[in-house]
C-alpha cells in the first residue's frame, strides 16, 4: 500500500511539475507582456477544481492529467469589449505573441538546468561502466570486446557512467555504420581500443536494449543468495525463512542469483513454493507463501527479502562539485540530454527507431512512480529528463504544439497578415489527428509491455 500512495504522489508531483512549469511560463509571459489570461487548465476534459484570482483568471485542475492550456482574451475567438482590445492575444506584436509561445518550451529546459545543478552539488554515487560479460557470437563478441574491462570512451567521447554509454551507442543507431570504444583493465588501467561493425545491428522494437542487443552485459557482483534483511509485515516474516538462511532452489529447481529469485516472487501472487535452504550447514524444505501488492496498473508478488551486500570501492564512482563549478556541469547534461532528445525524434521521423518503442503516459507515470521509490535524486533525474522531453516535443512544427504556433506566427509575419481562419481551422485539425495517432501508438505500445 505504501508504494502505492510513493507511486501516486511521485505521478502527482511530475504533473503538477512539468506541466504546471510550462503553463505558467506561458501564463506569466503573457501577463507581462500586457495580455489578458483568461483560463490556465492543468489537465483536459471535466474540471476537478475550479477558482478565480482578483483579475478574473479561471484556475483548473481537469480530469485528464495529459497536458494543459492557457486561454488569452483573442478576437478570433469572439467578440472583445472595446476597452480591452489592447488586451487580446492577436492585436499584439509578433515579438510578443512569439516570447509567449517559445517561454513554454523554454521554461521546462532551464528547469531540468536547475535539477540537474542540484543533483550535482547534492552529489551522487554511480557504479563504472564495467563489462561482466560478452555474448558468444555477439556483434561485441566480434568486435573483440572482453569482459572485465570498463568502457572508458565511445567516439572520443569520456563515458564515466552507463548512461554516458548509452547515449553514445543510441547516436549510432540505425547508421549501420561503425563505432570505436576505448577500454581499461579496473585494476591496471591498461587502455584497449576495439572498433564495432554496426551494419547488422537491430534492437527490439518494443523494448529497444542497446546494450543486451550489441552483446554486452552491465558487470554486476556476485550477491550470495544470502538472506541479510526481512522486512517488517512481509510475508517472509510470517514464513519460516529466517536471516542467514541460503536459498538453493525453488520448488526443486536450483536458482543462480536474487535477479532469478526476484523474477519468480514477481510472477508469482499467491503462490506457495517449496524453498530448499542452507540453515546452519543443514539443507531443508520450506514451504513459503508469496504475498502480493498492487502497482498501478497490476499485481505482483511480493515476499520482503534481500540481501545485506555492499558494492566493491573499486567499481564506485561519485560525483560530486560546488555551487559554481556545478553550473558548468549542469549545463553540459542538459545539453546533452537536448541533444539525445533531439536526435531520438530524428531517428523516429526517418524510420531508424520503431514507432514500438515510443512510451505513453503509463510509462511515464510507472516511471514517476518507480523514480520516487528508488530516492530523492532518482526522481528529480527522472523529473529532468521528462522537463527537457516535454520542451523539445513542444517545438517539433506541428499545429497544436508550441512549434507549429511559432511557425504560422513566423509565416503571418513574413506575409504581413493573418493567416486565413479556415487554413487554420485546417492545419488544426490535422495536427490534432497526427498526435492523437501517435499518442494512440504510444498507448498500445505501452499495454503490450505490462502485458
Amino acid at each position: 500500500m505504501l508504494n502505492i500512495l510513493i507511486a501516486m504522489a511521485g505521478i502527482l508531483i511530475t504533473i503538477l511539475f512539468v506541466i504546471g512549469t510550462h503553463e505558467a511560463a506561458h501564463f506569466y509571459a503573457a501577463r507581462w507582456l500586457g495580455v489578458k489570461t483568461l483560463t490556465f487548465s492543468i489537465g483536459f476534459g471535466k474540471a476537478l477544481f475550479r477558482w478565480h484570482d482578483r483579475l478574473g483568471t479561471e484556475y483548473i485542475i481537469a480530469m485528464i492529467p495529459l497536458g494543459g492550456y492557457v486561454r488569452m482574451l483573442d478576437e478570433t475567438e469572439g467578440p472583445v469589449a472595446e476597452e480591452e482590445k489592447h488586451l487580446a492575444i492577436n492585436r499584439q506584436p509578433f515579438y510578443k505573441k512569439f516570447l509567449i509561445v517559445l517561454a513554454g518550451p523554454l521554461a521546462n529546459i532551464f528547469c531540468a538546468f536547475i535539477l540537474y545543478w542540484l543533483i550535482f552539488v547534492m552529489g551522487f554515487v554511480t557504479i563504472k561502466p564495467m563489462i561482466g560479460e560478452v555474448k558468444p557470437h555477439s556483434i561485441a563478441a566480434q568486435g573483440g570486446l572482453e569482459a572485465n574491462q570498463v568502457i572508458r570512451a565511445i567516439d572520443q567521447t569520456p563515458t564515466a557512467t552507463w548512461t554516458n554509454v548509452l547515449f553514445r551507442l543510441l547516436a549510432h543507431l540505425g547508421n549501420q555504420d561503425q563505432i570505436d570504444i576505448a577500454t581499461s583493465d579496473l585494476n591496471n588501467g591498461k587502455i584497449k581500443s576495439y572498433r564495432l561493425d554496426l551494419t547488422h545491428w537491430r534492437v527490439d522494437d518494443l523494448s529497444p536494449d542497446p546494450l543486451a542487443s550489441l552483446g554486452i552485459v552491465p558487470f554486476e557482483p556476485k550477491i550470495p543468495l544470502i538472506i541479510g534483511i526481512i522486512a517488517t509485515e512481509s510475508p517472509a516474516l510470517s514464513s519460516s525463512l529466517k536471516i542467514g538462511d541460503e536459498i538453493i532452489a525453488v520448488d526443486g529447481k536450483p536458482v543462480q542469483n536474487w535477479q532469478e529469485l526476484t523474477k519468480i516472487v514477481l510472477a508469482s501472487p499467491g503462490k506457495t513454493f517449496q524453498f530448499t535452504v542452507n540453515r546452519d550447514q543443514d539443507v531443508t524444505q520450506l514451504p513459503v507463501k508469496i504475498g502480493s501488492q498492487w502497482g498501478l496498473f497490476k499485481q505482483t508478488g511480493y515476499l520482503g527479502i534481500s540481501p545485506k551486500f555492499v558494492v566493491p570501492k573499486e567499481m564506485l564512482h561519485k560525483v560530486q562539485y560546488g555551487p559554481i563549478e556545478a553550473l558548468g556541469f549542469a549545463w553540459q547534461e542538459m545539453l546533452d540530454f537536448t541533444y539525445f532528445n533531439v536526435l531520438l525524434f530524428g531517428k523516429l521521423l526517418t524510420g531508424k527507431l520503431s514507432l514500438q518503442s515510443l512510451g505513453g503516459p503509463i510509462t511515464i507515470f510507472e516511471s514517476a512512480g518507480t523514480a520516487l521509490n528508488y530516492g530523492f535524486l532518482s526522481f528529480i533525474a527522472f523529473l529532468a529528463f521528462l522537463s527537457i522531453s516535454i520542451g523539445i516535443i513542444n517545438l517539433i512544427p506541428i499545429p497544436g504544439l508550441d512549434g507549429g504556433h511559432l511557425v504560422i506566427q513566423t509565416i503571418e509575419a513574413i506575409l504581413g497578415r493573418p493567416i486565413p481562419i479556415a487554413v487554420l481551422n485546417l492545419l488544426f485539425r490535422l495536427g490534432f489527428i497526427f498526435l492523437f495517432v501517435i499518442l494512440f501508438q504510444a498507448l498500445m505500445n505501452d499495454i503490450l509491455r505490462l502485458y
